[in-house]
C-alpha cells in the first residue's frame, strides 16, 4: 500500500472518530445541563410548595418572593416570620419525596432579627459536615437549602453518557496505537527491502570476481603462467574473505541480543587495545594516502596503573567496535585522504568510564539522520555516491556490543566537517 493512501486513511479514521467523540462530548453536557435544569425545576417546585403549606398553616396570604437559586446547589426561599426547624425539615421531606428528589441535604434558617443563623440540619446518611451555610443577601427571615453532594449525584445520573465517552475514547486509543504499529511495519518492511538489496548487490560482486577468476583459470594460456594463476587465485581468496566477512556480521547480529551472555570478558590492557585497532587499519588509511592519530591522554588516569591499564569485556567483541568506527572514519572520508584522531581518556567519578573518541574529517552525516544511524539496518543516503557498500549493520553492531559491556556510545557530526563517535566503557574506580 502507498504512502498517500495510508495518509488517506489515517486521515480520514481520525477525523471520524473524533468527529464522533465530539458528537460524544457534546451530548454529554447537553445531557448534564438538562439534568442540572431539570433537578433545579423539581427543588424550585418543592421549596415553593413547602413555602405554600407554612403559609397555609399560619393562614398568611402576603405575597411571598419565589424561590431563588443562589448557586448550583443552594436554593434560598423567603418567609414571613420565624419557622420551627423540625417543622421545616419535616416539610422538606415530605416535599422532597413528592417531587421524586432522593438527594442528601442540608437546611438552616435565617432570622433578620438577630442577623444569624438560627439552625442548620442535614438531611441524609453519613454525611460530612461541609461547614456553615452560606448567608445570603436578603432582608427578611427565609431557609436556604444545599446539597453538597450533588456533583456526584449528577455524575451517577449521567453514567450511561459516561460509559459511552470513555468506550470512545478507548476506540480512539486503539486507533492511534494501531496506526503506530502500522507505520512501523511498513517501516520495517522497507528497512527489510533495503537490507535484502544491499545484501544481494555485496554478494553478486564477490561472487562474480570469483566466477571471472575461476574462468580464467580454465584456460590453457593462463594454466602455464604462475604469475597470472597466482594473481588470479589470490583473487579469488580475497573476494571469498570478503563474503565470509559478511556474513560473519550478518550471523552476529542476528544472534547478538544485546545481553552478556554471550561475552567472554577478560582483562587487557586498554592502551594495547586501542593501539592494535590502530595498527590492523592502518594499511587501508595509508592505502588512501591519510593518516591515524593516537593521543593517550595518560594524566587523566592514576599513575600506579603504569603505562597499559586494564579493561574488562570481551576482546574479540571490542577489537570489532573500534574496527567497525576506524572503517567507517577510512570508508566515509569523501575525496580527501582519510585524516583520523583517536583519543582514550580515562573519566573519573561515581561511575568511572574508559573514553575512546574517533573523531574523522569525512563527509558527516546529516542532522536528520543522527539518531537513527545506530539502527539496524539504516545507511545515511550517499546521493549518487555508490563507492560505500555496507548493510548498515555496523553501527548498529557497535551500538549493540557497547550497551552489552554497560556503556554507551553517541556520535556529534556536521556534514562536510567530519564525525566524531565517543565511546564509554566501564573502567575501576581510581
Amino acid at each position: 500500500m502507498s504512502r498517500q493512501r495510508i495518509r488517506i486513511l489515517i486521515l480520514t479514521g481520525l477525523v471520524s472518530i473524533g468527529g464522533t467523540l465530539l458528537l460524544q462530548l457534546t451530548w454529554l453536557q447537553q445531557a448534564a445541563d438538562l439534568r442540572e435544569r431539570e433537578f433545579s425545576d423539581r427543588v424550585v417546585t418543592a421549596m415553593t410548595e413547602v413555602v405554600g403549606r407554612i403559609q397555609s398553616m399560619r393562614g398568611d396570604s402576603a405575597l411571598v418572593e419565589p424561590v431563588q437559586q443562589a448557586s448550583s446547589n443552594y436554593f434560598v426561599a423567603n418567609l414571613n416570620d420565624t419557622l420551627h426547624p423540625f417543622l421545616l425539615e419535616a416539610l422538606l421531606r415530605e416535599s422532597f419525596e413528592g417531587a421524586a428528589l432522593s438527594t442528601d441535604f442540608e437546611y438552616a434558617i435565617y432570622d433578620c432579627f438577630s442577623d444569624s443563623i438560627l439552625y442548620g440540619g442535614r438531611v441524609g446518611q453519613d454525611m460530612e459536615d461541609q461547614g456553615p451555610s452560606p448567608r445570603f443577601d436578603r432582608d427578611g427571615h427565609y431557609f436556604g437549602i444545599r446539597f453538597p453532594e450533588r456533583r456526584a449525584d449528577l455524575m451517577m445520573s449521567l453514567d450511561r453518557w459516561l460509559i459511552a465517552s470513555i468506550l470512545q475514547l478507548l476506540v480512539l486509543g486503539t486507533f492511534v496505537y494501531t496506526v503506530v504499529i502500522v507505520l512501523k511495519q511498513k517501516r520495517l518492511s522497507e528497512v527489510r527491502d533495503d537490507f535484502i538489496n544491499n545484501m544481494t548487490h555485496e554478494f553478486k560482486t564477490p561472487i562474480a570476481s570469483i566466477e571471472s577468476g575461476a574462468q580464467l583459470l580454465q584456460r590453457e594460456d593462463i594454466g602455464s603462467d604462475a604469475e597470472a594463476r597466482a594473481r588470479y587465485l589470490d583473487l579469488i581468496l580475497s573476494e571469498n574473505r570478503r563474503m565470509r566477512r559478511q556474513v560473519e556480521k550478518v550471523m552476529e547480529i542476528a544472534t547478538l541480543d544485546g545481553q552478556d551472555q554471550g561475552l567472554h570478558k577478560e582483562d587487557f590492557g586498554v592502551v594495547s587495545w586501542v593501539e592494535a585497532g590502530i595498527a590492523a587499519i592502518q594499511p587501508s588509511i595509508a592505502l588512501n594516502g591519510g593518516q591515524a592519530l593516537l593521543q593517550l591522554e595518560t594524566n587523566s588516569w592514576p599513575q600506579r596503573w603504569g603505562a597499559d591499564p586494564r579493561i574488562s569485556g570481551d576482546r574479540t567483541h571490542l577489537d570489532g567496535v573500534l574496527s567497525n568506527l576506524l572503517d567507517n572514519a577510512v570508508r566515509y572520508a569523501g575525496d580527501a585522504p582519510p585524516e583520523i584522531d583517536v583519543v582514550l581518556r580515562y573519566i573519573d567519578g561515581p561511575q568511572p568510564q574508559w573514553q575512546v573518541q574517533v573523531a574523522d574529517r569525512g563527509v558527516g552525516i546529516p542532522k536528520a539522520h543522527i539518531t537513527r544511524i545506530f539502527e539496524r539496518f539504516h545507511r545515511v543516503p550517499t546521493g549518487n555516491r555508490h563507492d560505500v557498500k555496507g548493510f548498515g549493520l555496523g553501527l548498529h553492531y557497535v551500538n549493540t556490543i557497547v550497551r552489552a559491556h554497560g556503556g554507551k556510545v553517541g556520535c556529534t557530526s556536521e556534514p562536510g566537517v567530519g564525525s566524531t563517535f565517543t565511546v564509554e566503557l566501564p573502567a575501576p574506580t581510581a
